[in-house]
């Protein structure tokens, strides 16, 4: 992992991890975010930018037309806002982050036996 120096507005990435949800289920956006981070995170690409994203769900069974009409019309703006609000609720102030129902998020990159440690 190399992480960013500086973060980006992943907005657009999420609310097409939710077009990928509606059209190809949940494993396949599962497997998108998990595309989406390893590209931040791991290759420090820039995922607000659609030359980045678009292949990504186009490797995930949605095309280009479908994304960027789905990014035009804002279908999944009050998802994606809701999903925002639950985090800071639950105290997320960066990624990455885990949080669970009624417990703490896990925010922030840290070596693997730490979060094991928080975990438990």
């Amino acid at each position: 992992m190399d992480p960013p120096q500086r973060n980006v507005n992943s907005r657009f990435a999420l609310e097409s991890a939710e077009l990928v949800r509606e059209l190809r289920g949940d494993d396949a956006s599962g497997e998108f975010h998990r595309d989406v981070s390893r590209a931040f995170f791991a290759e420090r690409a820039d995922i607000s930018k659609p030359e980045i994203v678009i292949p990504l769900a186009e490797r995930h069974g949605v095309s280009a037309a479908e994304v960027e009409k789905a990014w035009s019309e804002r279908r999944y703006v009050w998802k994606v806002d809701g999903f925002i609000e639950s985090a800071q609720v639950a105290g997320v102030t960066g990624v990455p982050a885990v949080a669970w129902p009624n417990r703490h998020a896990i925010v922030g990159m840290m070596p693997p036996d730490e979060l094991v440690a928080r975990l438990r």
